[in-house]
């Protein structure tokens, strides 16, 4: 299993964010080709604010959902939620033991 874990540090405007975060964004990672799993969660403490992990069975599969059109967007609307709360999004691809 392959996953992208997606760590967001506190937006300036946390009210504005979580809307758009939930109804804009995370509607963009359910339809991602080939994705198995997808949990969103808000830390309770550390660095980040919110953490995302999305799930893939394979890193074939993580690649070719990150290049379709529904990846594309999401990478863009990632870009999006950065510019407009002042956050910034750390991301990396860990493959399990």
């Amino acid at each position: 299993m392959h996953r992208l874990v997606a760590l967001w540090t506190k937006p300036e405007d946390v009210e504005g964010f979580e809307r758009e975060y939930h109804d804009v964004h995370m509607a963009l990672v359910h339809p991602l080709p080939g994705l198995a799993g997808a949990v969103s969660a808000r830390a309770k403490n550390g660095p980040y604010y919110r953490v995302a992990d999305l799930s893939f069975a394979s890193m074939d599969d993580f690649q070719a959902a990150m290049g379709s059109e529904q990846g594309k967007a999401l990478l863009a609307d990632a870009n999006r939620l950065q510019e407009r709360f002042g956050v910034r999004l750390d991301t990396m691809v860990v493959e399990e033991d």
